[in-house]
């Protein structure tokens, strides 16, 4: 087999969400010797400056309808690069990424990661129908599937994807050898202007209708009627921001809930939570809830996906019953009562993201699928 392995990874790249975070992290922890990455996206925006900040080779594909969204570039790539390997992240990339090698006689294996659940990801009927019917038709021009979750294969099984065709590898992220103490930067408590006696229960998540949030409301509804010493912080954005807000203002609750959008220092602000809270309908393997575990925060989440697979309710996290405002209110009441249990799941839920969901680990087995994949004969 030749080396070093040439691996073109292809991704929307327009915001930077899970599945942008998860192939930073791949990229930047490949063996160099071994593999040599590019990156192609559609977007110019934070991934791909990221990407370009680790020293490696990305391309903003001109995606216009002279281009055919994208393909016509992607094809010249191909060309002029010669991967051994093209490994898609998302509907658009599949697509485009999955035509170009085919037009080009799949001169490299096509590797496909699911990050979710394409079903939810798009509410409107007709983007579901159509972005479905593509990824179906092209699911042949693929050699090999990445899940994120089991409970996504499960999915997919379902769907008629061929188990023989793919694999499951959980989310990971990146991580130093063992925990550190956080020193904070920014002091969270004067951003939102609160004083040490206030629980903070923070939320990273897109504002979109897939991560539950009007839920969350309901539920801090019934919370601040019985405490008026908590916080709500969250952390994104989405199209979902002025009607969640006004949602919050209709519950009389505005006050309570602090809309902060995105923010490049949530690594410096995550640790300083009491409690993390996820109330998502549906998620692949979330990386918030990995970070704020490895923060030694606390978390509550759904149990949807692969939120099962990471947390054992009541050791190392509390995970509820998704669009349950009663739930969510009962286990954040919980851990606002009492910080003794608090320190407890957040010490168990650090301890065990260390032990099972390193980068080191994710590109082990991430690599494995290429290097079989190109032992297998033409």
């Amino acid at each position: 087999m030749e080396r070093p392995i040439r691996v073109l990874y292809l991704i929307g790249g327009g915001e930077f969400g899970g599945a942008e975070q998860h192939l930073l992290g791949l990229v930047n922890d490949l063996d160099t010797h071994e593999f040599h990455p590019q990156v192609a996206a559609f977007y110019e925006g934070e991934f791909a400056k990221r990407v370009r900040e680790l020293g490696i080779p990305t391309t903003v594909l001109q995606s216009d309808a002279k281009s055919m969204g994208g393909l016509h570039p992607l094809r010249d790539l191909i060309r002029d690069w010669r991967p051994h390997v093209i490994h898609t992240h998302g509907v658009r990339a599949n697509m485009i990424g999955r035509l170009a090698n085919k037009s080009e006689g799949y001169p490299a294996k096509s590797v496909t990661t699911v990050h979710s659940n394409l079903a939810l990801d798009y509410p409107a009927a007709w983007k579901r129908t159509l972005f479905g019917t593509f990824e179906k038709i092209t699911w042949p021009y693929v050699d090999h599937f990445i899940l994120v979750s089991h409970a996504m294969k499960n999915d997919f099984i379902k769907i008629g994807l061929p188990e023989a065709k793919m694999n499951v590898i959980h989310n990971a992220i990146e991580l130093p050898e063992e925990p550190v103490e956080h020193v904070p930067q920014t002091s969270l408590r004067d951003l939102i202007g609160v004083s040490d006696e206030v629980t903070i229960v923070g939320t990273v998540a897109r504002l979109h209708p897939v991560k539950g949030l009007t839920y969350l409301l309901k539920a801090i509804q019934q919370i601040v009627q019985e405490r008026q010493d908590v916080v709500f912080p969250w952390f994104g954005d989405g199209d979902l921001h002025d009607e969640l807000a006004a949602e919050a203002k209709a519950l009389g609750i505005e006050q309570y809930v602090r809309f902060l959008g995105f923010r490049k220092d949530i690594p410096d602000l995550l640790p300083q939570l009491d409690v993390f809270c996820l109330p998502s309908l549906s998620e692949g393997l979330s990386l918030s809830i990995l970070e704020a575990l490895a923060a030694r925060v606390p978390v509550v989440t759904t149990a949807v996906g692969g939120s099962p697979e990471v947390i054992t309710s009541g050791e190392d996290g509390i995970l509820v019953p998704a669009s349950d405002p009663q739930a969510l209110y009962e286990s954040i009441c919980l851990l606002v009562k009492d910080k003794e249990r608090r320190l407890e799941l957040a010490k168990a839920g650090q301890e065990m993201v260390y032990r099972r969901f390193t980068m080191r680990r994710l590109v082990a087995e991430t690599t494995k699928v290429y290097t079989d994949l190109l032992q297998q004969p033409k």
